[in-house]
C-alpha cells in the first residue's frame, strides 16, 4: 500500500492545554480516548521523557476500560497490539526503526482501516506519511514538572478534533470540568454517549451532532423528513421538560447546546432492561408490567404545544406518509436481499394498496403520544423507585402523535429479545384492563385491530432496517434479529383485518423463503 501524502496545513485544527501534571495529562488522555474510533491514527510526538508513553498508557486503559491493564512501551518489539470491546489497538514505537521501509513489514499500513493506530516517533516514517490523522505533541514545561500538550488534526482528523474541542468547551462551562470520560457503547443511531465521573458522581454527555438531510427518496423529500426523524435534539429537550412534570422518569437535562448537538444529562445507570433479561436472567413480566403502566398513563395525557428556549415545539403526526415510507423498507431492502432482484412495480403496487386500506383504520385515534422506540434497550430500571417512576426512559427524540397501540407493540413485540406469546398476551391484557378502568368508552376490539396492523407495520419496517444496517452500514449482527421479526409478523398476520397482507406475504415470501438469510453472505 502506498501511503497518502501529508495533509496541507490549511486542513488542520488545533487544541492545546498547558501546565498539565501527570493526573491532568492522564485525565485528558481518557477524554481524548472517548472520541477515537476504529480506523483513526494518532501520532505521538515529543522528546524523550516528554510523556508520550504516559499519554498512550492512559489512553489505551481508558479504551479497554481496564485501569490496571499492563501497557508496556513497544520500544523493543516495535508493535504491541490490544483487543478491546470497542476496537483493536496497534501501538507502535518507531524509535529504533533503521529504515522507513521496515514499516510495511510491520503491517502498519494494512491495519490503518481496521485498528486504532498509535505511533510514537512518527518522524521515522520519513516520506511515508498518513493523510488522515491526529497529532499529539507533548513538551516539558519549564522545570519539567508538568507538560504542555497540543493536538492537531489533518484530513478527517481535523473534523474529529474540532468536535472534541467543542465538547471540551461545553464541559468546561459546567460543574463537570474535572471529570474523567468513558465512552459508552451505542447502538444503531448516530448518537454517542460519554459517561462523566467526578468525585463519585456521574452524568452523561450526549453527542448528537445535527444530521444533514439525506438524498431525496420521494416527492423531493429525504427519508428522515418523510418519516419525521429528529434532525436535532430540540424534541428531546421539549419532551423531557413536559413528561418529567407528569411524573415520568426521563433524564434531567443539566445543560444543552442545540446548535452543537451537545447535552449534559442525568445518568440513569446501567440497569438496562435488555441486559437484565438476557444476561442476568431477570423476569420479563416483573420489568415490563410497570412499563405497560407507563403507557397507560401516557394515554391519559394528550400531547400539547411545548417550548424550548421560548420557541414552540409540536410533535409531528405519525401520518400515512411516515407509516408508508417505513413499510416501503421491506421492498427497498429486504426483498432484494432475499430474492437478489428488485421488487417489480406490480408487486409494489399491490403491497402499497393493501397498506393504504390498513392505514385508514388507524386514523380515528391519533392524538396520542408515540415514543416510537419504547423497548428493552431504551428502558432503565431505577431500583430505588416504584411503579412508573422505576421505568427510566432514554430514547424518545423521534416521538410523534399517533395511535397509542404503536408503543404497546414496541414493548410487547420487542425487536431485540423474544417475548413469549403467553407473556405478550399477559402484558396486553394488563394494558386493556387498565385502559377499561380508566375510560369506560375504551374499545378493546378496535385497539386490538390497530395493534395487529401496527405490529405488522413495525415488523415490515424492521425487516428492511436490519438489512439496511447490514448492507449499508456494515452492522451485520442485526441480521440475527430477523427470525424474531418474522415470528412477530406471523403473530399479527392471522388477524382478520390483515387477510390481504397475509396472502401477499404467502405468495411472495412463503415459509421456506423466510429463513433464506441464514445462508447468505453478510460481507
Amino acid at each position: 500500500m502506498t501511503p497518502s501524502p501529508l495533509a496541507a496545513d490549511k486542513s488542520k485544527a488545533l487544541f492545546s492545554r498547558r501546565c498539565l501534571d501527570q493526573k491532568a495529562l492522564e485525565r485528558l488522555a481518557s477524554q481524548f480516548a472517548a472520541m477515537l474510533g476504529r480506523g483513526d491514527t494518532v501520532f505521538l510526538k515529543g522528546d524523550l521523557g516528554a510523556g508520550k508513553s504516559t499519554f498512550a498508557r492512559a489512553l489505551i486503559r481508558a479504551i479497554a476500560q481496564e485501569w490496571e491493564l499492563e501497557v508496556p512501551s513497544p520500544t523493543f518489539p516495535l508493535l504491541i497490539s490490544y483487543q478491546t470491546d470497542r476496537f483493536d489497538i496497534a501501538h507502535y514505537d518507531l524509535y529504533r526503526l533503521s529504515d522507513p521501509g521496515e514499516v510495511e513489514e510491520l503491517g502498519l499500513y494494512d491495519q490503518l482501516g481496521t485498528h486504532l493506530t498509535l505511533i510514537e516517533w512518527p518522524e521515522q516514517l520519513g516520506a511515508h506519511q498518513i493523510h488522515d490523522r491526529l497529532d499529539v505533541l507533548l513538551e516539558e514545561d519549564e522545570g519539567g514538572a508538568s507538560r504542555n500538550l497540543s493536538l492537531k488534526g489533518y484530513g478527517k482528523g481535523a473534523a474529529k478534533l474540532n468536535r472534541f474541542s467543542h465538547m471540551q468547551s461545553f464541559i468546561d462551562n459546567s460543574a463537570w470540568r474535572q471529570a474523567s470520560w468513558s465512552y459508552l457503547q451505542g447502538d444503531a443511531s448516530t448518537r454517542s454517549y460519554i459517561r462523566l465521573q467526578q468525585e463519585g458522581q456521574t452524568a452523561l454527555l450526549m453527542n448528537a451532532l445535527p444530521q444533514p438531510d439525506g438524498p431525496p427518496v420521494k416527492d423531493g423529500k429525504p427519508y428522515s423528513q418523510i418519516a419525521h426523524l429528529a434532525e436535532d435534539m430540540t424534541s428531546f429537550v421539549a419532551i423531557v421538560q413536559t413528561l418529567n412534570e407528569e411524573g415520568f422518569a426521563l433524564p434531567q437535562i443539566y445543560n444543552h447546546d442545540l446548535d452543537q448537538g451537545l447535552l449534559l444529562i442525568d445518568d440513569l445507570g446501567d440497569e438496562q432492561y435488555f441486559d437484565l433479561i438476557t444476561n442476568q436472567g431477570q423476569d420479563i413480566c416483573s420489568l415490563y408490567e410497570p412499563a405497560i403502566d407507563v403507557l397507560v398513563k401516557l394515554k391519559q395525557i394528550p400531547p400539547k404545544p411545548m417550548f424550548v428556549n421560548d420557541k414552540p415545539y409540536n410533535l409531528p403526526v405519525y401520518d400515512r406518509q411516515a407509516l408508508s415510507i417505513e413499510t416501503q423498507l421491506t421492498l427497498d431492502w429486504y426483498w432484494p436481499y432475499v430474492k437478489n432482484e428488485n421488487c417489480g412495480d406490480e408487486q409494489q403496487g399491490a403491497f402499497n394498496a393493501i397498506w393504504d386500506d390498513l392505514f385508514q383504520q388507524l386514523e380515528g385515534d391519533n392524538n396520542n403520544w408515540v415514543l416510537r422506540d419504547f423497548h428493552s434497550p431504551n428502558l432503565i430500571r431505577l431500583k430505588e423507585k416504584e411503579g412508573i417512576a422505576s421505568v427510566g426512559i432514554i430514547d424518545f427524540q423521534d416521538a410523534l402523535k399517533g395511535h397509542a397501540a404503536y408503543d404497546v407493540v414496541s414493548l410487547c413485540q420487542d425487536a431485540r429479545l423474544t417475548i413469549p406469546v403467553q407473556t405478550e398476551q399477559h402484558l396486553l391484557n394488563r394494558y386493556l384492563e387498565n385502559m377499561k378502568a380508566q375510560d369506560a368508552r375504551f374499545d378493546a376490539q378496535e385497539f386490538l385491530t390497530c395493534y395487529a396492523i401496527l405490529g405488522a407495520q413495525r415488523a415490515c419496517k424492521l425487516l428492511g432496517i436490519f438489512v439496511r444496517l447490514s448492507k449499508r452500514d456494515g452492522k451485520h449482527h442485526y441480521l440475527a434479529h430477523l427470525p424474531r421479526i418474522w415470528d412477530y409478523l406471523e403473530r399479527n398476520l392471522p388477524h382478520p383485518a390483515l387477510q390481504a397482507l397475509s396472502e401477499w406475504f404467502g405468495e411472495h415470501f412463503p415459509v421456506p423463503l423466510r429463513a433464506s438469510f441464514f445462508t447468505k453472505e453478510t460481507a
